[in-house]
């Protein structure tokens, strides 16, 4: 979502005015399109849903977030007293697209204007300082596909070459099916979209019987 905020470079005033302005509006987790899955003092996770021709009214973004894209569609962002953005072309299945808001929340509205229906899995890291600084993880079949301030993000491949891999994170971490079917742990997951929280530190074994993708979003 990052990439449709239109967000410069702001001086501590400029946040300070911004967020004064920003306690009457929602904050993100509160719109009821967002569909807020999960939430607890470490981690948040929303499915976004926005069919063609729908809008969100201004809402605030406080917490870092990582998003994975299932279905695309040509998007605009108003910022806080701006005018709309320029249409953003609908991103592709298993697109990840990090935002960094904390300690800089944005306020802002989004409208659907192209045919298809917008639908993502975020992540948000409830930390707004303080975040682990482990390094990634190594684990068959996986490779770290982003790395941020607050997340750690990998990618899972398995294929007739590996069908399984097992992995441990040093922090909660959200498994999310791309492609394919899969079980986690003794957990099927067959829509892409479907998710899973991993403990921190605890074993978490992947295996199919054909092909699939996913994407893990560790919080640091």
């Amino acid at each position: 979502m990052n990439n449709m905020t239109g967000l410069h470079c702001l001086s501590a005033g400029a946040i300070l005015v911004a967020w004064v302005g920003a306690t009457a509006q929602l904050p993100i987790e509160k719109l009821p399109s967002e569909h807020l899955k999960f939430e607890s003092d470490v981690l948040s996770v929303l499915e976004p849903t926005m069919p063609s021709g729908t809008s969100q009214p201004e809402h605030v973004h406080a917490h870092d977030s990582a998003s994975v894209c299932f279905s695309g569609s040509n998007m605009r962002t108003r910022n806080h007293k701006a005018d709309w953005s320029d249409i953003v072309k609908p991103c592709s299945l298993g697109d990840i697209v990090v935002a960094e808001f904390a300690g800089a929340p944005v306020i802002h509205a989004v409208e659907n204007v192209g045919a298809g229906i917008f639908h993502t899995v975020m992540v948000e890291n409830m930390r707004n300082s303080g975040w682990s600084t482990d390094p990634p993880s190594s684990s068959p079949a996986t490779v770290l596909a982003k790395e941020s301030r607050a997340f750690l993000i990998y990618a899972v491949t398995l294929s007739a070459a590996t069908r399984e891999t097992e992995q441990v994170h040093n922090k909660p971490t959200v498994v999310i099916l791309v492609s394919g079917h899969v079980t986690v742990g003794k957990k099927p997951l067959r829509k892409p979209g479907q998710w899973i929280l991993a403990s921190a530190g605890a074993p978490c074994s992947i295996s199919t019987q054909t092909e699939a993708k996913l994407i893990e979003i560790e919080v640091r």
